[in-house]
């Protein structure tokens, strides 16, 4: 349908081909699809599609206006941390002790959430309050209907399951692998993700102060592959609200990844990086994180030997995602018949 809030769609996205509609007809062939982040957008074709022609692929969970989703933390009754078969008994108590908590419930407390997301941002903040509990609002109507859900993670399904106590179907995704010249490996450059938690890199860097910590921000996709194939090892701190793609770019080009389980980095079976190199996200999380990630600069072939498995399980991430795809779609069609 339309662009994403009037904008037009980054020149990178121009690899694919597809069209845009006007409207939404009034078919048995028709279906709408929309994502978790902004269901008030979609109002209009929402109102004439009938429920069940409705999918909502929640790739991003923590983005949606819902504050049970926009708050959402895994735990073992939503994704394992663990390899399966692992003892899922060692969890601590004061796990998740950074993360905000939701404001639950009714109107007034719709109301605060809004606020709370508008904090800080003067008079014309305050303005958009109440466009802000609109959106809200709406979009837990709309999660509430008999649609469809899908959802790209691990962590998308156990939200879906035990937040809103309905059943997902599994659409992945894959990173590209764009062309690039060859890069010379640098064995002291750590990068990380400038945009999610670049507020903890100090936090690294009072430990590691001999280490070269560089943000990936402001970069086209071809400068972040070639970023990603000159580092020594990619560290991902920030909380991800899917299956991000960095960790998976990294291994494409042999880079190793040292993960904060924060988000879907909770969830094993979305990042199964190897449990040595996915540190639980506790008070102390920088003492456990440091020391590894100075093992993986100091013995690199010993990372790159463990995470093989991970590298392998990325290059077979376009076969999973056109199986899913192919399923989805014949599930589709059935339904138009």
């Amino acid at each position: 349908m339309s662009r994403f809030r009037g904008r037009k769609p980054h020149p990178e996205y121009d690899v694919y081909d597809y069209a845009l509609a006007d409207s939404m007809p009034r078919s048995n062939n028709a279906h709408l699809v929309l994502t978790e982040v902004s269901p008030i957008e979609s109002y209009r074709e929402l109102q004439r599609t009938d429920d069940s022609h409705v999918w909502m692929l929640w790739l991003s969970v923590n983005h949606s206006p819902i504050p049970k989703a926009r708050y959402f933390s895994a735990d073992q009754g939503s994704c394992s941390f663990f390899p399966p078969g692992e003892d899922t008994n060692l969890l601590p108590s004061n796990w998740w002790p950074h993360d905000d908590r939701v404001l639950t419930g009714g109107v007034a407390k719709t109301i605060r959430e809004a606020a709370r997301r508008q904090q800080g941002g003067g008079v014309t903040a305050l303005r958009r309050i109440p466009t802000e509990a609109i959106s809200i609002a709406y979009a837990e109507r709309v999660v509430r209907r008999p649609i469809h859900f899908g959802t790209q993670s691990f962590y998308g399904r156990g939200f879906i399951s035990t937040q809103l106590g309905r059943d997902s179907f599994m659409l992945t995704d894959y990173p590209r692998i764009p062309q690039i010249t060859s890069q010379t490996r640098d064995p002291n450059l750590v990068l990380y993700n400038g945009a999610k938690g670049r507020w903890k890199i100090p936090d690294l860097q009072r430990r590691l102060p001999n280490v070269d910590f560089r943000p990936i921000q402001g970069m086209s996709f071809t400068k972040v592959a070639e970023a990603l194939s000159r580092a020594a090892l990619y560290v991902e701190i920030g909380h991800l609200p899917g299956r991000d793609r960095l960790p998976r770019e990294a291994a494409n080009f042999g880079t190793p990844t040292v993960l904060l389980a924060r988000g879907a980095g909770y969830c094993w079976n979305d990042f199964p990086l190897g449990e040595r190199y996915r540190i639980p996200y506790t008070e102390d999380w920088a003492d456990l994180m440091a020391p590894v990630i100075q093992e993986a600069l100091d013995n690199p072939k010993e990372i790159a030997r463990v995470q093989e498995p991970f590298r392998e399980w990325v290059a077979g991430e376009r076969d999973r995602y056109e199986e899913s795809l192919d399923a989805w779609m014949e599930r589709v069609c059935s339904m138009s018949e």
